[in-house]
């Protein structure tokens, strides 16, 4: 069964290289270096206005790494047909979950290993302990982490659910406990605790586990592990394992109808319609406008919120792109007499509206934040960024799709 999950593994890893080209691309990593930057000068400056000892530093970096601990599943790669062809190795499937479980271990390993190093400055801050205890904090979080996956390993398996839930919230409870003793109390006991807590669920609930394995619970996990990680790939290409749903919005039909039925409105009437009935896209436009707004509102650094919102523009502005070349094998598109020019020009109206809005959102929550007469700078700039992404940066992109 070694052999059966490291070819398993094999062909999960191909198939994510495939993808992994377009999600790394030159935007993300410049998104990424400049949101990471930011957030890094950000929460430096807010360190130096907490005075030493911060009391509650403790208690917020306890629920951060609470929450950070429950990130990452068990990946265990099954498949519908495992439920008929691997029935007969059901007995051999232990040493198989073993392999996924340590395979499993190391994403979440080195997330909170980052985790802890980006909130290490605030522990400092808030208990007065020396940098130096980071390894001490990691081996803490690892432990809580090891038994946090014995834990949704069990879900593979039929156990009572009395004794599920006993061990589920029991998890929570000790590991906040956990948690708050190393910060406020011993660090050395709450090390040894969290090792001891991942012994006890290593050997309840694995070591001397003797249920039958839960196949269709199994292969269903797995499904919704991957359709989220796919998910998060169709943010940045096609994937076909995500298929878009289409649902009729009432309350957009307005704006819908109130483009005009002429030919010269084609494209845009298919794209708008696309767009507000689709759940891709849509979906996409509201979620990076939430985030985007909610991080505005939380900065009252002009510079920075400048810089936020423009970068969220740009994002917004380059995700909704791929609506291009939605109609581009629809025959009645290529039977009707369209210029190729009207296509283009329909989509950056249709951006020109969607990222209008976008700005003048962003401009008024940065105004009601920051104080002063330089409240309504930003929806000036932002406005002005829609303008150069629309009249210079789109049609650029356009061009290259339809190359």
């Amino acid at each position: 069964m070694n052999d059966f999950f490291q070819k398993r593994l094999a062909k999960h890893h191909k198939k994510m290289m495939k993808y992994l080209r377009y999600v790394f691309n030159d935007h993300f990593v410049l998104v990424c270096l400049f949101l990471i930057g930011g957030l890094g000068l950000y929460y430096s400056n807010w360190l130096k206005t907490l005075e030493a000892p911060f009391s509650l530093g403790g208690i917020v970096v306890s629920l951060i790494w609470l929450i950070c601990l429950a990130v990452g599943k068990i990946a265990t790669f099954a498949e519908p047909a495992d439920l008929v062809f691997l029935l007969p190795k059901e007995n051999e499937m232990k040493g198989y979950l073993q392999r996924a479980f340590r395979y499993s271990c190391l994403f979440p390993m080195v997330f909170l290993g980052l985790v802890c190093g980006f909130a290490m400055p605030l522990v400092v801050v808030s208990t007065q302990q020396p940098f130096s205890l980071f390894f001490v904090y990691l081996l803490i979080l690892w432990s809580l982490k090891s038994s946090h996956l014995q834990l949704k390993r069990t879900d593979f398996y039929r156990l009572e659910e009395t004794r599920k839930n006993l061990f589920k919230y029991g998890w929570w409870v000790s590991s906040f406990g956990i948690l708050l003793l190393s910060f406020y109390g011993n660090i050395w006991l709450g090390l040894i605790l969290s090792s001891v807590q991942a012994g006890i669920y290593y050997w309840f609930l694995w070591r001397n586990l003797s249920a039958h394995l839960d196949w269709e619970k199994m292969i269903q996990l797995e499904k919704q592990r991957l359709h989220q990680i796919y998910q998060f790939i169709n943010l940045f290409t096609d994937v076909p394992e995500i298929t878009a749903k289409v649902k009729r919005r009432r309350y957009l039909d307005p704006v819908i109808q109130g483009i005009k039925k002429e030919t010269k409105n084609t494209y845009l009437y298919l794209f708008a319609r696309r767009f507000a009935r689709g759940s891709d896209f849509i979906g996409l436009y509201v979620r990076l406008t939430v985030i985007g707004s909610i991080i505005i509102a939380g900065i009252n650094d002009l510079y920075f919120t400048l810089g936020i919102g423009s970068l969220f523009l740009y994002l917004i502005g380059f995700q909704l792109l791929p609506l291009y070349s939605q109609f581009r094998y629809m025959i009645l598109v290529q039977l009707y007499p369209i210029p190729e020019s009207q296509k283009s020009g329909a989509l950056q109206r249709l951006l020109t509206w969607l990222l209008t809005f976008v700005a003048v959102l962003f401009g008024v929550i940065a105004a009601v934040v920051l104080d002063g007469n330089e409240r309504w700078l930003p929806i000036l700039v932002y406005l002005i960024v829609n303008g150069l992404l629309i009249k210079w940066y789109v049609p650029s992109r356009i061009k290259k799709i339809a190359e």
